[in-house]
């Protein structure tokens, strides 16, 4: 049988890594694949007269969420749906549509006209990475913004809001997020999302997309996981669940053993032995940086009212005549190290040519020097570069960024355009270098400091964060936000230290530019006394 040599492969043939759930941007990609296969599967149900009812109840599902779905900035800025698209084309076409309809006898009559449609157009499809992608994000938004399991199901993000995200998860996206997280070994959260989906399998047993998955196969993986949790208990009573509906199943059997074994050892000591928590014992404890990163994202660490009161707000000009009659809009957010905000710098038409001109050329961004750089979990987002000898329109801005500084831009490394993902984030991180940028940069020297756009607002989460300084700076359109990476004397600040909040709904475009210690000599001299070591015990922190 054919099956899926046709269709499958091509749909993977170009995937590249995390290629999705990195950048909001890359996912309306998807909707624009389904459509074309949706157009092109009912050519072939008129033809082949397909019977199956669920087919065609499925492809009319996704026609409305085609319609339905709007802006595609606000739709994937909502993370349950940029979850449940993934998840879709990984799973649901497969068994819905592709298994089913490849089956059937008719299928040689269409499949030459449908490969060679297929063959013409560059189609890159969510991958299994993808989805597992997915499901990482979705779990650091509950880690980091404490959010109930029941409620996300449910599409409520915030306690006392009536479904803002106008969408909740099926039994096959609870199923898919449980096992995912329990083969990663997150236990806990996986045992609650497991739970959900056999809650919602239960409550709607006939419901759209459920028959995907069974009560057994919730078990399956639900029964392991609180045995993983360390509560042998129920771990022993849920596979006898399975043993009552499926009396032959060899794995529950095998489970069934190891249980009562080790129930009997428990019994045999007294004390009773704590057990640890696997999802808890050998990983690392998390740095102070990334708790308080957490906790000043969610609002819980923040500045005192003593440390704000110096802080002040002002129109100036910065000495340039051509902005005494529209100023600079500048809040000082911190004195020392020095971080500003500068409202309404760029226009909105600069900011849809940065984005016209970055959309397209995104690839997943990296974290580390050149020559060692790699992908990670730690930073989530796609990114591009946009150089200004290669784009002579970004001259007015160029020229902006050195009159609201006061920098000079002869060292400043090209703009790069970041967009963020589902969740999108990137965890405590310094902007210099740790050689002091000499052996990337040579005589630019370190990165003095940051200026970064904001182009778009996002609903929720996304902020600029500074755990140590208990600073975070929400995303606000066509502002910039500046700060200094080093002390006066050149040497690293590690008060410095900074992270993006994850994205908890919306999109978020960043744009930024890094100054350089070279060429500030007569635009910001060198201080006459060395900060060399001041904060350094920050700096592993």
């Amino acid at each position: 049988m054919f099956r899926l040599s046709i269709i499958l492969p091509l749909l993977c043939a170009i995937s590249v890594n995390g290629d999705y759930y990195t950048a909001i941007s890359e996912l309306e990609r998807l909707l624009d694949v389904e459509a074309f296969i949706v157009e092109k599967f009912d050519e072939y149900l008129e033809r082949a007269q397909q019977e199956q009812k669920n087919l065609k109840r499925f492809l009319d599902h996704i026609e409305e969420q085609q319609n339905d779905r709007g802006d595609l900035e606000d739709y994937f800025g909502n993370p349950l749906n940029a979850f449940i698209t993934i998840r879709r084309l990984v799973h649901d076409w497969k068994f819905n549509v592709f298994d089913p309809v490849f089956n059937s006898s008719n299928f040689e009559t269409y499949k030459s006209t449908l490969g060679d449609s297929l063959e013409k157009i560059n189609i890159k499809a969510p991958t299994q990475e993808d989805l597992n992608g997915a499901t990482r994000a979705l779990l650091r938004l509950q880690n980091v913004y404490q959010l109930n399991t029941d409620h996300l199901a449910s599409g409520v993000l915030l306690p006392g809001e009536k479904n803002p995200l106008n969408i909740s998860l099926s039994a096959s996206d609870c199923f898919e997020l449980g096992k995912n997280l329990c083969q990663i070994k997150e236990y806990s959260y996986g045992s609650e999302w497991l739970l959900e989906a056999r809650k919602k399998l239960h409550g709607n047993p006939l419901g759209f997309i459920s028959p995907n998955v069974s009560d057994v196969e919730i078990l399956e993986h639900l029964s392991p996981a609180f045995n993983g949790l360390g509560n042998l208990k129920l771990a022993h009573k849920l596979n006898n669940e399975i043993l009552d509906k499926k009396p032959d199943h060899e794995e529950a059997h095998r489970n069934k053993l190891l249980y009562e074994g080790q129930l009997a050892k428990e019994r045999s000591f007294t004390p009773r032995k704590q057990v640890d928590l696997p999802h808890v014992a050998g990983k690392k404890e998390p740095k102070e940086s990334y708790k308080l990163y957490t906790q000043v994202c969610r609002g819980e660490l923040h500045q005192t009212p003593r440390e704000q009161r110096n802080l002040r707000c002002w129109l100036t000009h910065q000495g340039v005549p051509y902005y005494r009659l529209a100023p600079f809009k500048i809040e000082q957010l911190n004195l020392d190290p020095y971080v500003a905000y500068v409202h309404e710098v760029l226009w909105d038409s600069e900011i849809d040519m940065i984005m016209e001109h970055g959309k397209g050329n995104m690839k997943r961004s990296m974290v580390g020097q050149s020559g060692n750089s790699t992908t990670t979990e730690i930073r989530t987002s796609q990114n591009t570069w946009l150089w200004y000898d290669a784009n002579p329109w970004l001259a007015k801005i160029k020229q902006r960024l050195e009159d609201v500084t006061g920098l000079s831009t002869e060292s400043a490394e090209p703009l790069q355009l970041v967009n963020y993902g589902i969740g999108g984030q990137y965890e405590p991180h310094f902007d210099f270098m740790e050689d002091d940028g000499q052996k990337v940069f040579g005589w630019k020297g370190n990165r003095l400091a940051t200026a970064l756009f904001y182009l778009n607002d996002v609903a929720l989460g996304g902020a600029t964060a500074f755990p140590f300084l208990r600073l975070a700076v929400p995303p606000v359109k066509g502002s910039l936000l500046i700060w200094y990476n080093l002390h006066s004397s050149t040497h690293k600040d590690f008060r410095t230290k900074h992270a993006g909040c994850p994205v908890l709904q919306g999109s978020k475009w960043i744009c930024n530019e890094w100054f350089h210690v070279g060429a500030q000599e007569f635009r910001r001299p060198c201080g006459l006394v060395s900060d060399e070591g001041k904060f350094l015990h920050l700096e592993n922190k």
